[in-house]
């Protein structure tokens, strides 16, 4: 029985499980490089006794493996996924899509996901091979994607499918700090991007041409906002803006804030493959831990007086948590004003309505 604090939540829209923090790509535009966290594997038995918990308390809308690094990775990934079908936890799979070899893909597509999303990020070959920190082939990368899409598309009830692709127009000083190409410059790139991309599924799907109210959807996407496009039922091109994880590429002048919001605790929390429980998926260092699964229960941790200073906070505007403040802090005085109100506008407004709309945050 779900028994939460009355300042968390009744039911997460998502937890996060971090399997692994190793990575098999090195992209320029991820803080894998800044992070401080040794590399590791999540035990088999603590992935297995938090799916229990979650289970248990009837915690989340779904779970997914990701925060940082390749959840394929995990040597004993597919034994993770079906515990956690035995336990009726609904899973999502972020990955990267560099292991979908035909023995992953068939495996992945004889179980019963909730959700997959690609992390695509870079959606030709040049912006690939310029950022990902990979040899690749990209044709036969792209080649892999649509198989998983294609078999997965065969079963009974299909998963969830979502493809994320970055631009990268609005993040000219980080991209340039980073050496990251602008490989989407303009909406008319995004759009014919998203539209080749569509037509490459159709044809993969064994789909009719492009659809007159698809193209008419992706002929009103722009490149400064974040768009969801349903290309097919269940099928999802996503495209949102290079973001600087919580200003993690930040100089030293920045500017904490000491006020804002978070949705952080609010709809998701994350567990670190170590057993660390952190605010965020944000967090990709571990610098918001408020428990660990191997010396306390997660219902202990979740309940736990810091936490609950934290969330109080939260309520009011304020931040309590030295990283909190530090993620939503600006490099100048006049930003510093805007930034505490658009997180609120954003994540207390926006963010609600398109979670309802669309079911599709990680």
């Amino acid at each position: 029985m779900n028994t939460l604090p009355s300042y968390l939540p009744k039911k997460f829209q998502r937890i996060h499980i971090e399997l692994t923090n190793r990575c098999n790509f090195s992209c320029i535009f991820c803080p894998d490089g800044l992070m401080t966290r040794k590399r590791g594997f999540m035990p088999f038995s603590l992935a297995c006794s938090a799916l229990d918990r979650i289970s248990e308390l009837d915690l989340a809308e779904k779970v997914t493996f990701h925060v940082m690094g390749e959840p394929l990775l995990h040597p004993e990934f597919f034994r993770v996924l079906d515990h956690a079908a035995s336990r009726n936890v609904p899973v999502g799979l972020t990955t990267n899509g560099a292991l979908l070899k035909s023995d992953t893909i068939r495996e992945i597509a004889g179980r019963d996901l909730y959700q997959i999303d690609i992390s695509l990020q870079t959606p030709d070959r040049e912006s690939f091979h310029a950022t990902r920190g990979t040899r690749m082939d990209f044709e036969k990368y792209r080649d892999n994607l649509l198989s998983l899409l294609a078999a997965c598309s065969t079963r009974p009830s299909p998963p969830i499918f979502k493809i994320r692709m970055m631009t990268t127009r609005f993040a000219g000083k980080m991209r340039k700090q980073l050496g990251v190409p602008n490989f989407m410059p303009d909406s008319a790139t995004l759009q014919r991007t998203v539209l080749e991309w569509t037509e490459r599924i159709y044809e993969r799907l064994g789909l009719e041409a492009t659809a007159n109210n698809v193209k008419k959807h992706i002929g009103k996407i722009r490149i400064h906002g974040w768009n969801v496009i349903e290309i097919a039922p269940k099928i999802f091109i996503e495209t949102y803006v290079l973001t600087d994880w919580g200003n993690a590429f930040a100089e030293n002048n920045l500017i904490e804030a000491n006020r804002g919001y978070c949705f952080g605790m609010r709809d998701h929390f994350a567990i670190l493959y170590t057993g660390d429980v952190v605010l965020c998926c944000v967090d990709f260092d571990g610098k918001t831990g408020i428990g660990n699964l191997n010396d306390k229960n997660l219902s202990e941790i979740l309940a736990s007086p810091e936490l609950e200073k934290i969330m109080e906070g939260f309520k009011t505007g304020k931040l309590v948590h030295p990283h909190c403040r530090r993620c939503l802090g600006t490099s100048s005085r006049l930003a510093s004003w805007i930034k505490p109100v658009a997180s609120v506008l954003g994540l207390k407004v926006l963010k609600p309505f398109f979670y309802r709309k669309y079911k599709l945050y990680e």
